[in-house]
């Protein structure tokens, strides 16, 4: 179903969910694709949202079990503001491998040109106690890159740092005409991290762009390094979902020499999905390995496919089912809200792991799978890692620190259970792999509001470095939908 925007600068799918479930996640029989759910979730302004369709609820997904809860949670430090400027949404936030006190984290931001998103970005070397807060590279005030092009927004912000002391912005540049997006670009910044990164128009580069109006997009942008001790290791990979008139694909590209030059594109999920795709992930493993997660809108539901690259990202083996079927979020009326994968992989061990919210009643649950064995195509059938079932879930993020810990958040309505305008972040973590969680810890000292018409983001962002033999974790929000002024927030949680 196509809907036009008529408030804003933007034009996208909205989300088509159909009922139906799946056995296991080992299967790979396919349904039919359905090409009319995947949506754009670029948005160049404001007041470009809409309104999700409720679908009738149906039966609890028998498949899934609730995780075993023991020990104690986190021990949750005060909430800090990143930023000063407003509206703000969508998150996201890296930690520096080779010092751990050392955080840059980026958000989309509404205050300059007239409600036109520009990415922001705050580095933090104190272990996330004061922020340091700039834009991305600006020329008159709008986004530049290094081809000399200035574009009007930029939007969908990914981070990343690697072991050789640079740092990455990545995002979407975006031109606009009326109510369309004409053109577009992903493009990747880099400096160097020292004492607080200075980014340079210069060092915009782009992994796929068009500078005139074209028949095609780019979307949803993830960034990947690698920090292994291999010898793709400094490799930047990128991965991202191209749209064209009538189809859309999941697409990778590699940088060998830190974000200055990208390889030719090439489409990571099959032909047979082509037109029901979107919401990839990039991660990297170990041994250098490169995975790629996304998203297939079938007829009778959703699932999560998987792709392995073990060459540095220059091919990669078939995708493969993550997950069973599940239900798309449809609880969401007043926000957009998806069920795109959270993918990580356990820098220690090589498990692979992807968190993911799903609607199977009334109400969400955030959905927990690993790899059956390191670095393996099988997975665990799904695990709820909330520890309440009131109210719902939305949009988490997984990291997994060097200690071989895993760290999860996500939005949560439990403590509103009637009212999802009304949000918190609740985090768990596992230190055996996913055998048993902690209990969930809200992460944020003060409720998080939407309304409607409201937009709060697409995803969300969280970070985890060692603390000794445990772990600390960084989680990335933002304060309140846009019309509420968020900010972009964040509490470092310890294990103890």
């Amino acid at each position: 179903m196509m809907t036009r925007s008529t408030g804003g600068l933007h034009v996208f799918l909205m989300v088509l969910v159909v009922v139906g479930l799946y056995a296991t996640a080992q299967s790979q029989s396919q349904p039919e694709v359905d090409r009319s759910a995947p949506f754009k979730t670029i948005v160049p302004h404001r007041s470009a949202l809409g309104a999700q369709n409720a679908v009738p609820a149906i039966p609890e997904e028998t498949a899934t079990r609730r995780g075993g809860f023991s020990g104690s949670p986190y021990m949750v430090g005060p909430t800090r503001t990143l930023t000063t400027s407003v509206p703000e949404a969508e998150e996201h936030i890296a930690v520096d491998p080779n010092n751990f006190k050392n955080l840059i984290a980026m958000i989309s931001d509404f205050s300059l040109n007239g409600g036109f998103n520009t990415s922001k970005f705050a580095f933090s070397k104190n272990n996330g106690t004061t922020w340091k807060e700039s834009f991305v590279p600006l020329s008159g005030g709008s986004p530049a890159t290094s081809d000399k092009h200035v574009w009007q927004a930029n939007s969908d912000p990914v981070v990343g740092i690697d072991k050789l002391g640079n740092a990455y912005l990545a995002n979407l540049y975006l031109q606009v005409s009326g109510n369309n997006v004409t053109n577009d670009g992903y493009y990747v910044c880099s400096a160097k991290l020292s004492s607080g990164p200075t980014f340079k128009q210069s060092g915009c580069h782009a992994v796929k762009t068009s500078l005139t109006a074209a028949s095609f997009l780019e979307d949803k942008p993830w960034l990947g390094v690698d920090n292994s001790t291999s010898k793709f290791s400094g490799n930047v990979y990128a991965s991202w979902t191209h749209f064209t008139t009538t189809s859309d694909m999941i697409f990778f590209s590699r940088s060998t020499d830190h974000g200055v030059h990208w390889s030719k594109p090439i489409q990571i999920s099959p032909a047979s999905q082509n037109g029901g795709v979107q919401g990839s992930q990039v991660a990297v493993g170990p041994k250098g390995e490169v995975y790629v997660s996304y998203e297939v809108f079938f007829t009778s539901g959703s699932r999560h496919f998987i792709a392995k690259s073990t060459n540095g990202g220059v091919s990669f083996g078939a995708a493969v089912a993550m997950t069973p079927g599940f239900n798309d979020l449809t609880f969401c009326l007043d926000y957009r809200c998806n069920s795109f994968p959270a993918l990580a992989v356990n820098p220690k061990t090589g498990f692979i792991y992807d968190v993911y919210t799903d609607q199977p009643g009334a109400n969400s649950a955030t959905e927990f799978v690993r790899s059956t064995t390191a670095g393996g195509l099988t997975f665990t059938k799904p695990v709820k890692i909330n520890d309440s079932s009131k109210g719902q879930r939305l949009m988490p993020a997984v990291a997994a620190d060097k200690n071989g810990v895993v760290h999860m958040s996500w939005f949560d309505t439990r403590r509103s259970p009637s009212n999802p305008d009304v949000l918190d972040i609740f985090a768990t973590f596992t230190k055996n792999n996913g055998a048993s969680f902690a209990p969930n810890a809200r992460a944020n000292a003060t409720k998080i509001t939407a309304s409607s018409g409201d937009f709060i983001g697409d995803y969300s962002g969280i970070a985890a470095g060692p603390n000794g033999r445990m772990g600390l974790a960084h989680p990335v929000w933002t304060s309140g939908g846009l019309n509420e002024g968020g900010k972009m927030q964040s509490s470092t949680l310890t294990v103890p």
